[in-house]
């Protein structure tokens, strides 16, 4: 939740801090004037509050005479707090297979002294339009479900290929696939929407409206033939389900890829989990709760 300011000496730092936010250990601190200029309030104002954030140890300042200040040390999560970001909230898919579970343990493992919440919500839709209403301040989703949001939200981190997901397969009954002649799609899942398309254009199919969450129930029962779906979620021999690659289809690379998108209106989200997410490390952490090394915490 942001804190809000009203008292101009607030204003200054919220400004400042936004600004640091923005800047590496070494880089040359902007003039008192230029910052002075750019935020609308007074020199004193600027002075005072780099030393309030000084003494908060969020940045340590090198005065080097006529060659400026030089900043030699940042403290991204003190910064953050400085700015009013009291806490973040990730939306993110329900944590039903390794893939996702690994990617919030990874993320709290990292970030979430600031502290970092989740919000587990099936759909990538829900997810996008919690971020632009703003009551959201991270959304994770597929490459491919970003797509279907670009207007407002901006990528601030792309995870690459297979952090998302194992490739999405066609889910159906042993034995039936030349019987299957409805097929579950869930409107709230771009994903599970244009694979489907691809995988059955120009065959003499039903397409049949669901919740993602209820599809392998009702392909046990008939009610569907087939999904497009996960088999990491489910125990396939268990239940008699076959399953069939859509690998020739060229999106589904992209809904196996996770990307974090934020508000465009917030860039100083999209800078602090820039500066503090180490994506090898995230990626390594998620792996080992994939191969069960470790339990994941969320």
């Amino acid at each position: 939740m942001k804190t809000q300011y009203i008292s101009k000496e607030g204003a200054a730092i919220i400004n400042i801090a936004r600004y640091l936010m923005s800047t590496a250990v070494n880089d040359r601190l902007r003039t008192i004037d230029a910052l002075s200029e750019d935020i609308g309030v007074s020199v004193g104002f600027v002075q005072k509050a780099l030393t309030t954030i000084e003494q908060q140890d969020a940045v340590r300042l090198s005065k080097q005479g006529r060659n400026g200040t030089f900043i030699s040390k940042l403290d991204y999560r003190a910064l953050a707090k400085l700015t009013g970001f009291s806490h973040i909230v990730c939306a993110m898919p329900l944590p039903y297979t390794k893939h996702y579970e690994g990617l919030a343990s990874g993320l709290k493992q990292q970030i979430g002294d600031l502290p970092l919440y989740f919000a587990h919500m099936r759909g990538a839709g829900v997810r996008a339009e919690c971020l632009l209403e703003g009551t959201h301040d991270i959304a994770i989703m597929s490459k491919l479900a970003a797509q279907a949001y670009s207007g407002g939200v901006v990528t601030a981190i792309d995870l690459g290929p297979h952090s998302y997901s194992h490739p999405h397969r066609l889910i159906f009954r042993q034995g039936e696939y030349e019987q299957i002649k409805y097929v579950g799609v869930d409107p709230d899942s771009p994903d599970q929407k244009l694979l489907t398309q691809s995988a059955f254009e120009g065959k003499p199919v039903t397409i049949v409206e669901i919740n993602y969450a209820d599809s392998m129930k009702l392909l046990l029962s008939g009610e569907i033939d087939a999904v497009v779906w996960l088999p990491e979620a489910i125990d396939m021999a268990k239940y008699g389900l076959a399953e069939r690659p859509l690998d020739h289809i060229e999106q589904c690379q992209l809904a196996s890829e996770a990307v974090m998108l934020v508000s465009g209106e917030n860039p100083h989200i999209t800078t602090l989990i820039r500066k503090l997410i180490n994506i090898p490390v995230l990626l390594a952490h998620q792996q080992q709760v994939v191969r069960g090394e470790i339990t994941p915490s969320y």
